[in-house]
C-alpha cells in the first residue's frame, strides 16, 4: 500500500530543501579525531568498523559486475571471505544496515561510471578488491551521525561520543548533510559538507602574474619572490633504515607485524610532509585570492622538471600551487 501522504510530504520538503540551497554555499570541513581521549576499546571498534566495510565491499564485488549493479541486500550479516585458499564466514557486528546501502550505492556508481567510459572507448581499468577501506560514508545527518559543537564531539551509529578537533572552522547557521569517515596512516577524520549562507564578492578585477622556479619556488609580479623547502626529516629516513630490516614473506606477501607499524609510521611521517607543502600552497593562493581576481601564469611542464631537479621539486611541490588556485575564487589565466 502506497502512502501517499508520507510522499507528497517528502515532496515538498526536497522542493523546500532544493529552494534553500540556492542562496547557501556548499563547504567540506575536514576534522580530526582526538586519538589522545579514544580509548583501547574504541580505536578497537573504529578498525573493526573499516574492516567489516572492506569484507562487505569484497562480499558484493565477488558477486560479478551483472549482480553488483542489482544488489540491495544491506541488511546481511554475515560474508564469506577468502582467506588464503579457502573462505571463512565473518560476522558484522558494527557496521550499520545504512553504512551498507550507502557503500552498495558507491560501488554501483563506480561501476556505472567505469561501463559509461567503456561505451566510449576510453582506457578504464576495472573493480578490483579492496585490500584496505580507507572511507566509510555517513550519509544522514541525525542518523548515521550528529554533532554537538557545544562539546566539540560527534555520534556516530553504533558509537559512544568521540573527541573531535576543528569544529570551531565551522561558520555560525550552517546546514550539515554528508559526511565521510577517513582512516588514513592509522588516524581517523570525518570529512563533512555543510551549506553556509552565500557570501557577497565585490570583484576588484585586479590581476597578477606569477613565475615557477627553482631558485625561487614562486616569483610574483609585484616583485614578492617566495622559497620555500619541506626537506625529509631525520626520523624518516631513520624509520625506513628500521623497515628495511623487517621481515617480509615474498611468496604470501604478508609483512611481518613490526614491518606494519613502521610502515604506518612512515606515512605517517610523509602525510605530515605533505601536509606541510598544502599548507604553504593554501597561504600563498589564499593571499591571491584575497588581493586579485586574476592570475597569469605560464602552464609549465612541473613534471619533466623533476627528471633534472627531483628532490628539490619534490620538497616543494610547486605544482600543487596551480591546483590549489583553480579552486579558489580567483579566475587563472594560463
Amino acid at each position: 500500500m502506497v502512502d501517499v501522504e508520507k510522499n507528497n510530504r517528502i515532496r515538498e520538503s526536497g522542493k523546500e530543501t532544493r529552494k534553500r540551497r540556492e542562496n547557501q554555499d556548499a563547504r567540506v570541513f575536514e576534522m580530526k579525531f582526538d586519538a589522545n581521549k579514544m580509548s583501547n576499546q574504541k580505536l578497537d571498534n573504529m578498525k573493526r568498523l573499516f574492516l567489516e566495510g572492506k569484507w562487505f565491499t569484497n562480499h558484493i564485488i565477488a558477486k560479478g559486475i551483472s549482480d553488483s549493479i542489482f544488489y540491495k541486500d544491506y541488511k546481511v550479516k554475515k560474508v564469506n571471505i577468502k582467506v588464503k585458499d579457502v573462505f571463512e564466514e565473518r560476522e558484522l557486528k558494527i557496521l550499520s544496515s545504512q553504512m551498507k546501502e550507502y557503500i552498495i550505492k558507491r560501488l554501483q556508481s563506480n561501476i556505472k561510471t567505469l561501463q559509461k567510459s567503456n561505451k566510449n572507448k576510453k582506457k578504464t581499468g576495472k573493480i578490483k578488491y579492496r585490500k584496505v577501506l580507507h572511507s566509510i560514508p555517513l550519509m544522514q545527518y541525525g542518523i548515521t551521525y550528529k554533532v554537538d559543537i557545544e562539546k566539540n564531539s560527534i555520534h556516530i551509529q553504533g558509537f559512544d561520543d568521540f573527541k573531535i578537533i576543528g569544529l570551531n572552522q565551522i561558520p555560525e547557521n550552517s546546514e550539515f548533510a554528508t559526511a565521510n569517515l577517513i582512516e588514513r596512516n592509522g588516524d581517523y577524520f570525518l570529512h563533512m559538507t555543510a551549506y553556509t549562507p552565500k557570501e557577497e564578492k565585490i570583484p576588484n578585477k585586479k590581476a597578477i602574474g606569477m613565475d615557477l622556479g627553482i631558485k625561487n619556488q614562486v616569483s610574483f609580479s609585484n616583485g614578492i619572490k617566495v622559497q620555500y623547502q619541506v626537506p625529509v626529516s631525520k626520523r624518516t629516513k631513520r624509520l625506513y633504515y628500521v623497515f628495511s630490516r623487517s621481515k617480509y614473506d615474498k611468496e604470501t606477501k604478508i609483512r611481518s607485524k613490526r614491518g606494519s607499524k613502521l610502515l604506518n609510521k612512515i606515512n605517517g611521517e610523509f602525510a605530515h610532509q605533505n601536509n606541510q607543502k598544502k599548507d604553504i600552497n593554501n597561504k600563498l593562493a589564499h593571499y591571491i585570492a584575497d588581493n586579485y581576481q586574476y592570475t597569469a601564469y605560464q602552464n609549465d611542464n612541473i613534471h619533466s622538471w623533476s627528471k633534472f631537479y627531483g628532490r628539490r621539486i619534490y620538497q616543494t611541490a610547486i605544482g600543487g600551487l596551480r591546483n590549489t588556485l583553480k579552486k579558489k575564487v580567483c579566475t587563472p589565466l594560463e
